[in-house]
C-alpha cells in the first residue's frame, strides 16, 4: 500500500521525486513508519527520521512537507500549547488557527499573528488506513526489539517539534517548491497575516 501511494505521489510531484529518489527513500520511510507505529505513534517526527537514517534534519522536514501532498500518506496538523491553561491543542487547518479556541479553558485568539506563530508547531499524521495496515503487518511479522529506536533516544523532551518558521523556510529550494499543498498552505497563511 505505501509503495503504491508513494509511487503515485512521485508521479505527480516531480520535485519530490527528484530530490528524494523513490528507490532510496521508500525503504527508509517504510522502515521508519513500521518502527514508529510499533511504538504507538500517530504522528511522525522528521527529526526522528533524520536521526534514524543520518539525514540532515532540514532535508527530512522538506521530505515530510512533500509527503503531505498526498493525504493517503501524511496529513499536516498544527500543535499549540495554550498560554492560559497549558493544554496541547491539535489544530487541523489554518482556519482553526485564525479562530483558535482552547478546548479546555476557552481561550480565544488569532494564532496567525507573529506573536503566536513562533509557538505553533507542525505535526505530520500518518494516514489512518496506512497505519492500520502497518499494525496488521506488525502482528503478522513483529519487529525485532533488539535495536534501540530513535524514539527511545529522543525520549525525555529531547524530541524537537517542527516550527512554523522552519517549515516556511524549507518550502522552496533553488526556487522549486517541495509540494503543492505546502505552497497552498503558505499562501493561505500569508493572506491571513495580511488581513490581521
Amino acid at each position: 500500500m505505501l509503495f503504491t501511494r508513494l509511487r503515485n505521489l512521485y508521479n505527480e510531484n516531480k520535485v519530490l521525486a527528484e530530490e528524494y529518489p523513490l528507490d532510496q527513500y521508500y525503504p527508509l520511510l517504510q522502515n521508519f513508519i513500521s518502527k514508529e507505529v510499533d511504538l504507538g505513534a500517530e504522528y511522525l517526527s522528521p527529526y526522528r527520521f533524520a536521526l534514524s537514517f543520518s539525514k540532515p534534519s532540514k532535508e527530512a522536514i522538506r521530505f515530510f512537507l512533500g509527503l503531505t501532498d498526498s493525504i493517503d500518506i501524511l496529513e499536516q496538523y498544527y500543535k499549540y500549547e495554550c498560554d492560559e491553561c497549558g493544554r496541547i491543542n491539535i489544530i487541523k487547518d489554518e482556519e482553526a488557527l485564525i479562530n483558535f479556541k482552547c478546548k479546555k479553558c476557552g481561550f480565544e485568539d488569532h494564532l496567525t499573528t507573529s506573536d503566536y506563530l513562533s509557538e505553533v508547531k507542525l505535526l505530520f499524521k500518518i494516514n489512518e488506513e496506512l497505519s492500520e495496515e502497518v499494525k496488521k503487518n506488525l502482528k503478522d511479522n513483529p519487529l525485532s526489539k533488539v535495536q534501540e529506536s530513535s524514539s527511545a533516544v529522543l525520549e525525555g523532551g529531547a524530541d524537537i517539534d517542527v516550527t512554523f518558521k522552519t517549515a516556511e523556510e524549507l518550502i522552496y529550494k533553488d526556487g522549486k517548491p517541495i509540494g503543492k499543498q505546502a505552497v497552498d498552505r503558505d499562501e493561505r497563511m500569508k493572506k491571513y497575516r495580511d488581513i490581521l
